[in-house]
């Protein structure tokens, strides 16, 4: 009993950290700023008994620890300590205390953490319908004249989808008999595979994911979940979402996929294309700076897939650090966003960066950099990632696909020239507010970051690739 108290303490840690909160905010009336520096606290005990017991869980059961848990559990908390540092500055404008979205963000990782660690499919689905009321609790912390209709449509279309994923599960309670484990699963799969509604059964579990990651043809609700609400609630669904529910789908892809292989490799390869599409044009498409990152990710997660869909331990590792590039050059724009704020109020148009280059000239550096990266200019941290996506796609001769990955990328990079463009040579239209020296610093740690990492420093790269590894073993 006292064993499994200790190896919960990752999560534990985070419970008191949602306790701690909320009797601060009974108790007292601090301000954002107070809330954030204990969320962050918190933060960092659960990541030091996550790294002290990596390999340990408090159920054998249900769960799996790892060396591969672990690095996205300390890449989730890493992004979410991030988010938690800028968040202040958007609460203090709106003169709200920020409480709410706090207990939202460390229950948020609570979930997080045993999604990653789940290694059977009842917890899968729980954890799946818990992360759908926190974000629509999320989706509800909005601007005044938004109205609340973006969340409750989230919540239904979110629900048809976890009835879709029970039904699924169902099929294999009613067919295969009371099998909940993954490794179970993959073993009966193994020897029904040929079987079409099994195929089906799985596909309706796995939909879930390519839903929350808003991938087509289930990208329905990404730009208003990341476009509509605020700065803060879209960061948290730009990077910490993504992040989790990549780690599940790879874990997910060793298990249920896998016995599919060769037909399911097809259907990947449909839903990578259409949203490279998609997310290349719908990025031109638009002009409010969220929306076009959030098309910009489709494209990019859609990259993601068509790595996954060779179902190769070295395009599974490729796809992890394309990923991670990508979601830290991602995170640097948005370090930048918090400092778009013109009389108290946070700017979201592309024309709203007029002439920033000649009165904000580092957070425009810092952006540069950023889309730099994201672009994948030598040396930025992005070159590396698409070297893994041409290398797998040459690797495989799978020229017609990586013709329409560049040539789609190309229509991509045109949005993001034109962010560029209007910071640096159109004329200025709004007067900006004095920067925040949190925000100037965190900006300057990310970008810095985007930097070292593109030299590989200390071999992280190999590093990341032996906690990755663990996953095939």
């Amino acid at each position: 009993m006292l064993q499994d108290m200790l190896y919960s303490l990752p999560e534990i840690s985070l419970i008191f950290g949602i306790i701690n909160l909320v009797i601060l905010h009974i108790f007292s009336n601090e301000n954002p700023k107070v809330f954030a520096k204990v969320t962050r606290l918190w933060i960092i005990v659960s990541v030091f008994f996550s790294i002290m017991f990596y390999d340990k869980t408090f159920n054998n059961t249900y769960f799996e620890s790892s060396s591969y848990t672990l690095l996205f559990k300390l890449l989730i908390a890493f992004f979410s300590y991030i988010m938690v540092i800028l968040s202040p500055s958007w609460f203090v404008t709106e003169n709200k205390t920020g409480c709410k979205y706090l207990i939202l963000i460390l229950s948020s990782l609570v979930i997080n953490n045993l999604l990653i660690s789940s290694s059977d499919i009842i917890v899968y689905i729980c954890c799946y319908a818990m992360t759908i009321y926190i974000n629509y609790r999320l989706l509800d912390i909005s601007y005044d004249k938004y109205p609340s209709e973006i969340s409750r449509k989230y919540l239904a279309i979110s629900s048809i989808i976890l009835l879709l994923m029970v039904s699924g599960f169902a099929y294999f309670i009613i067919n295969g008999g009371f099998l909940t484990n993954f490794n179970q699963i993959k073993e009966f799969l193994m020897s029904s595979k040929s079987d079409i509604k099994y195929y089906i059964a799985v596909s309706l579990i796995i939909i879930p994911v390519f839903y929350t990651l808003g991938l087509a043809p289930f990208h329905s609700l990404i730009e208003d979940k990341i476009g509509k609400s605020i700065l803060p609630v879209s960061h948290y669904f730009s990077i910490i979402l993504p992040i989790t529910f990549w780690g599940v789908l790879l874990k997910l892809k060793q298990t249920l996929l896998l016995p599919f292989e060769e037909s399911i490799s097809s259907v990947l390869i449909f839903i990578a294309v259409f949203s490279i599409l998609l997310g290349a044009i719908g990025a031109n498409a638009r002009i409010n700076l969220y929306r076009i990152f959030a098309y910009g990710s489709m494209y990019h997660f859609g990259v993601c897939v068509l790595m996954l869909s060779f179902f190769t331990h070295q395009a599974d590792f490729g796809l992890i650090i394309y990923l991670l590039m990508y979601l830290l050059a991602l995170n640097g724009a948005y370090t930048v966003f918090y400092n778009l704020k013109s009389r108290g109020e946070f700017l979201s148009a592309i024309t709203s960066l007029s002439g920033l280059a000649k009165t904000r000239p580092f957070t425009t550096r810092a952006l540069l950099i950023s889309i730099f990266s994201i672009i994948g200019i030598p040396p930025f941290a992005g070159f590396l990632a698409k070297f893994y996506l041409l290398n797998e796609l040459i690797l495989h001769k799978k020229y017609i696909l990586l013709a329409i990955t560049l040539l789609f990328f190309l229509v991509l990079a045109k949005s993001y020239l034109e962010i560029i463009k209007t910071a640096y040579f159109e004329q200025k239209m709004k007067n900006y507010d004095t920067e925040n020296k949190i925000i100037l610093l965190t900006t300057l740690a990310s970008i810095t970051l985007i930097a070292i990492i593109s030299f590989n420093p200390f071999g992280i790269i190999e590093k990341i690739k032996d906690m990755f590894y663990v996953i095939y073993s």
